[in-house]
């Protein structure tokens, strides 16, 4: 839909033009009332996405996470769905994640497995009407820091939704053994990395306890982990960072939304793609998985200058 103003200074809506809405034509009229070009744009371009065929990933773990994406009241952009894990959780905890989880047996697809843990994890309902299914995107792996163990990598799979009907946030309501904070981020900021004014209220201060940075809103450092130079992305929010896994399947998302690389160098120099260290896991992993650490220690990540220092990731040492 569009809206234009007239010579007398009255607004005329134009009705979608549905023929020209690619992947979304399985949406109804009504549930894309109300958006922008851009974001009718980017929705367009994610459902026309070529969703790569399941490989076969062999002994390495799996999980789905859930794109919730939205265009917030009085905005023309899309907004991410996101959490910040509770500080007690074994795993990455107090760190921004998307709702998601490993797949269970009992799953019969990745679809199912993001949707049943974002109900598990914020109550996002299962077969809510302003729910729609997007796409699925290429996967991604946790990139592990030094002297972790393989058997610890995890293929993740983004899979996207759109959420017609925004107010059906207001009731989520995070799982206290989980999550400790449910908030959102314009997806548009993590290609860009930069924020238009409209996003600023409210973000963390810069050189606080979740900013420690000089950057305003995009902060990279380069790192050395079991699969070789990674470049680690970080974007200010309104609550804990963006970074990490969370921030490659965002940066993937926002490129497929928006048909244009990043505004921002994306990779590190010889940084292989996620692919191909996919690849190699599933290939190594059968022949390291029972073998313990042989010189257990402090789990470091490298720097490209050849020093290292300790990563809070204790837990992926041997576990």
């Amino acid at each position: 839909m569009t809206i234009q103003q007239t010579s007398d200074g009255s607004l005329t809506v134009n009705k979608i033009d549905r023929t020209n809405l690619g992947g979304l034509s399985n949406i109804p009229s009504e549930a894309l009332q109300g958006l922008s070009e851009e974001s009718i744009t980017c929705l367009r371009n994610l459902a026309s996405f070529q969703a790569p065929t399941a490989s076969d990933l062999g002994l390495v773990k799996q999980a789905a996470v859930l794109v919730a994406l939205f265009q917030k009241e009085g905005d023309d952009k899309l907004h991410v769905l996101l959490t910040t894990r509770a500080k007690t959780m074994r795993r990455h905890p107090s760190q921004t994640a998307l709702p998601g989880g490993k797949v269970d047996p009992e799953d019969p697809d990745v679809i199912h497995t993001a949707r049943r843990e974002a109900f598990e994890e914020v109550g996002l309902s299962l077969d809510h009407l302003s729910i729609h299914h997007i796409t699925i995107l290429e996967p991604v792996m946790t990139i592990l820091p030094l002297n972790s163990h393989i058997k610890n990598h995890i293929v993740v799979t983004p899979v996207v939704c759109f959420i017609s009907s925004p107010s059906i946030l207001s009731n989520l309501t995070p799982s206290p053994d989980e999550v400790d904070a449910i908030f959102t981020h314009p997806l548009k900021g993590c290609i860009t990395g930069i924020l238009d004014d409209k996003d600023l209220k409210g973000l963390v201060d810069i050189g606080g306890e979740w900013w420690p940075h000089e950057e305003e809103f995009h902060s990279t450092n380069d790192r050395v982990g079991t699969t070789g130079i990674y470049r680690m992305h970080r974007f200010r929010t309104t609550n804990s960072p963006i970074k990490g896994l969370t921030s490659d399947v965002l940066i993937q998302t926002a490129m497929v939304a928006y048909d244009k690389p990043t505004e921002y160098s994306r990779f590190a120099l010889n940084q292989s793609p996620f692919s191909t260290l996919i690849s190699n896991v599933v290939t190594d992993l059968p022949l390291h998985i029972d073998n313990p650490i042989i010189n257990p220690g402090p789990v470091e990540w490298g720097s490209i200058d050849g020093e290292r220092y300790k990563s809070s990731e204790t837990w992926a040492a041997n576990s």
